[in-house]
């Protein structure tokens, strides 16, 4: 009869495993060991490991505990060992904290699914390991998860050896084909190097299946200006300063075009100027709908005077902002040139108030080469400050009005 030792050497030779990933995938799922330890059991230095140690190995490798142990079976009752074989990973699952059970379910089904079997039923009072997503949620998830890996530089071979063997199916997760568990993405998440708490919940309330996929979803749209774009079409109020050109929301397509081609390419992320214009425009539509935000935006004069585009694309986007000015959810105001009263020290930037109170305003900095989402509150406040100093400088509605048509009568009609 075999000893554990050379069971456990086999077991690991045959699926391949190395000892820092049974430490990593076992110390993840709360039973922390070290590779040194693995090493000491496979080579015979430890023989007494605890019982919740050697469940959990039996559970990886995928063997019983009796066989782990040296206990013998039969090659011919194959159902029967694959039914102790199953037992015994019920059996080591006991203790697992609801993410580990989570993982282990997912990996389950996806066995099942695999093997044509249909999904067996969660027990009474058992917590699901996913959320049930519709094909629309899981296409969404699969795609920006394939984008993030991509951004990463990393093989699907890759994600697969870190998360540990077993744990997740890059390819029919990124095809749609997977109802995740949420703490597998949230490890993915971690691992493609995405941290900031808002950019996260974006992803994690999809896994979860709490909201609908929205435009800004889409595979063109990078992460960063998604949750962006996301926080928008929930504001109640946004506030934005730009210096250089119109505000997004208030170009039109012509002017668009032309603004994203002198700063190459002004949507971060994004790979075509067609993409891009599309992008804008898809964004405008908040303002048309009803319940929709109220936009107060701050123009530096130079933006108007600045030739960007041909003479009828800079006058039709004169005449779209002063239709634009007239709206009683959209406030124009217009930074002077002549002897200005205040400059802030920041370039372009929006703050974003929601409808819940108990939820804080947002910045996002537009820098050089992406959408900086700013959450730090003193930080925030900054922005505050310096847009209302600039309110206090700016034109008036009737003022705003005067200085649009002022610089339209410059232009041919």
């Amino acid at each position: 009869m075999a000893n554990f030792a050379e069971r456990l050497d086999l077991a690991l030779s045959k699926r391949g495993c190395t000892g820092a990933q049974v430490a990593a995938a076992l110390t993840t799922a709360g039973i922390p060991i070290t590779r040194a330890y693995v090493s000491q059991l496979r080579t015979g230095k430890q023989t007494n490991p605890t019982l919740h140690v050697l469940q959990a190995l039996a559970a990886y490798l995928q063997v019983s505990v009796g066989w782990l142990l040296g206990e013998d079976y039969l090659e011919s009752g194959a159902a029967q060992d694959l039914q102790v074989r199953a037992a015994a990973i019920g059996v080591s699952a006991s203790g697992l904290s609801d993410g580990s059970l989570g993982l282990l379910r997912e990996v389950v089904d996806l066995a099942r699914r695999a093997e044509g079997l249909s999904g067996a039923p969660a027990p009474a009072g058992e917590l699901p390991a996913a959320a049930t997503l519709d094909q629309a949620q899981r296409t969404a998830l699969g795609g920006r998860l394939r984008s993030l890996r991509q951004s990463a530089r990393l093989a699907a071979e890759e994600v697969e050896f870190a998360l540990g063997r077993g744990v997740v199916a890059v390819g029919p997760l990124e095809e749609g084909l997977l109802d995740p568990a949420p703490a597998t993405i949230a490890r993915l998440l971690t691992l493609y190097g995405v941290a900031v708490p808002q950019v996260r919940e974006h992803v994690l309330a999809l896994a979860r299946g709490e909201r609908d996929p929205g435009w800004y979803d889409a595979p063109t749209v990078p992460l960063l200006p998604a949750v962006t774009y996301a926080l928008e079409e929930r504001a109640a109020v946004i506030r934005t300063y730009q210096a250089q050109v119109v505000p997004p929301l208030l170009q039109t397509e012509e002017y668009a075009r032309a603004a994203i081609q002198v700063a190459g390419l002004a949507v971060p992320g994004v790979t075509t100027v067609d993409d891009a214009v599309a992008t804008v425009m898809t964004r405008q539509e908040l303002l048309t709908r009803n319940g929709g935000p109220v936009l107060w935006a701050v123009i530096d004069e130079s933006a108007l005077m600045r030739t960007i585009a041909e003479p009828h694309v800079q006058a039709a986007q004169l005449d779209a902002l002063i239709q634009h000015a007239k709206q009683p959810h959209i406030s124009v105001h217009i930074a002077p040139l002549d002897d200005p009263a205040y400059l802030p020290r920041t370039g372009p930037f929006t703050l974003l108030r929601f409808a819940d109170a108990d939820e804080s305003d947002l910045a996002c900095a537009h820098t050089v080469d992406s959408d900086e989402l700013v959450t730090d509150q003193a930080a925030i406040e900054g922005f505050h400050q310096a847009f209302a100093k600039l309110s206090v400088i700016t034109t008036t509605r009737d003022e705003t009005l005067d200085l649009l048509h002022e610089h339209r009568a410059r232009l041919p009609r």
